[in-house]
């Protein structure tokens, strides 16, 4: 039996062909990779509560299982709907969860809004900072600290965007209407104004890059969440990734405190990102220096409390090697994250 208040949003789908044991061992399973608090209900229910506060779970239904997902916000509710349906989906391809829905048919979902290119500036050699403005700000600035930029194709004339569907789950364009969505960290951002700065990594092939490297004032783009970590924080940490994961990183930066010590690795081509000045954190600059970090580690351990490092999968892969086999540090003490794939 629980003792503390259930989040205030709640959705749930029935599942009445898929059985309790079955649903009950991947959440399980769920809960041990990413390293989430567990709740058991006397075997009538499974349960994860998750960093922000809100939880996904199952229990038995009248013939099979209801899954749920709860929630401290509405638009946080939508994300973790999509979330817990991907991951599930990923196992049981045939299911398709019909989550009852908080809004109307048609409308565009709580965690989706529109908002206005206000201006474009060169911060580094190979970043691009677009300033966005529009309403409903407010979501994307709680501890959650990455969201999804969403751009129609090229040549659009009548824009597209998505909408809740007669299910409650969100339906998205597709075809020649497919939007794009990549993920960026909110770098600045300022609710009562109205906007949120965002860095984009210039490189070659990038949709976003070629959309940040043109975009004129009072262009509409899109923006989902937030989604994705918080800020690590911790006495020491042990920090890193390449130039897709720097405004995270600088994130990070900002928000420790004055007396924490550790290590914040770059692997990018370039040093030359705005980062904040910490007194007790140093930052190295090693170019593609995942691996030899990963064999320092081997050899030295380390005594961070946390560990944060985020880069392209390949080059993650030793360090996620060094850090989980090797030295056996907990999955809840380290985010090894592939923000990229080669």
């Amino acid at each position: 039996m629980r003792h503390d208040p259930l989040p205030p949003y709640q959705t749930q789908a029935s599942l009445p062909d898929l059985p309790f044991a079955m649903i009950d061992t991947l959440i399980r399973a769920e809960a041990a990779e990413q390293g989430l608090d567990l709740h058991d209900g006397h075997g009538r229910s499974t349960w994860c509560k998750l960093p922000d506060g809100g939880e996904f779970g199952a229990k038995m239904g009248p013939t099979g299982s209801i899954l749920y997902v709860r929630a401290h916000a509405r638009d946080r509710l939508h994300d973790l709907c999509k979330t817990v349906t991907h991951r599930l989906v990923g196992h049981l391809p045939d299911l398709r969860p019909a989550w009852s829905s908080l809004d109307r048919p048609g409308a565009h979902p709580p965690n989706f809004s529109l908002a206005r290119v206000a201006g474009v500036t060169r911060i580094a050699a190979d970043f691009l900072r677009l300033r966005l403005e529009g309403g409903d700000m407010g979501r994307l600035s709680r501890d959650l600290i990455h969201f999804r930029l969403v751009l129609q194709p090229r040549g659009t004339t009548v824009p597209a965007w998505p909408v809740i569907g007669d299910d409650g789950r969100t339906v998205w364009p597709k075809g020649a209407a497919t939007l794009h969505r990549p993920a960026y960290t909110v770098r600045h951002i300022d609710p009562a104004a109205g906007w949120l700065d965002t860095d984009i990594f210039i490189h070659d092939g990038g949709r976003a890059c070629d959309f940040a490297a043109c975009a004129a004032p009072g262009t509409v783009v899109g923006l989902t969440g937030p989604g994705g970590g918080g800020i690590v924080q911790a006495g020491s940490l042990l920090i890193g990734g390449d130039e897709t994961a720097y405004p995270a990183l600088a994130r990070t930066l900002e928000a420790a405190a004055a007396d924490v010590r550790g290590e914040c690795h770059l692997f990018g081509a370039r040093s030359d990102y705005p980062l904040p000045d910490h007194p007790g954190i140093r930052i190295i600059h090693t170019p593609g220096g995942e691996a030899v970090l990963a064999d320092r580690l081997r050899q030295e351990g380390t005594n961070a409390r946390r560990i944060w490092l985020a880069t392209e999968r390949s080059r993650l892969a030793p360090l996620k090697t060094a850090i989980l086999d090797d030295l056996r540090i907990d999955k809840a003490q380290a985010h090894l994250a592939a923000y990229w794939s080669a």
